[in-house]
């Protein structure tokens, strides 16, 4: 998301995601196509309006559209805003990833299915 200031003459990012598609378990019965999100930002002063949440709608449906059947995440299990707004649009917590981050930190890995797996 950009943010125009001062009339529209400039501009600033605001929020941004980063995410990518990939084959999960490729070359077998099992092959998916996975998306998965590493990273979700927006500037503090901007948090609670909703933004974060576009940005991931926006990247699923552009998901979806690729074949996309199932989205993937980590996310820090002390970050309760994060949690919830993954929650809110259906993601799901499948497991619990001990010592995941350098600090020593735990995280959840978040699932959200897209299309029924055969």
């Amino acid at each position: 998301y950009q943010r125009r200031v001062h009339g529209g003459k400039e501009s600033r990012v605001i929020g941004a995601i980063v995410c990518k598609l990939d084959y999960h378990h490729p070359g077998t019965a099992q092959q998916t196509i996975r998306g998965y999100i590493a990273m979700l930002a927006v500037e503090k002063q901007y948090r609670g309006l909703g933004l974060g949440s576009k940005l991931v709608c926006f990247a699923i449906e552009t998901m979806i559209r690729k074949n996309c059947q199932e989205v993937v995440l980590e996310a820090e299990s002390t970050n309760v805003g994060a949690l919830r707004l993954y929650e809110n649009l259906g993601f799901v917590r499948d497991k619990r990833l001990h010592h995941y981050y350098l600090n020593g930190g735990d995280a959840f890995r978040l699932k959200l299915w897209l299309k029924p797996l055969l």
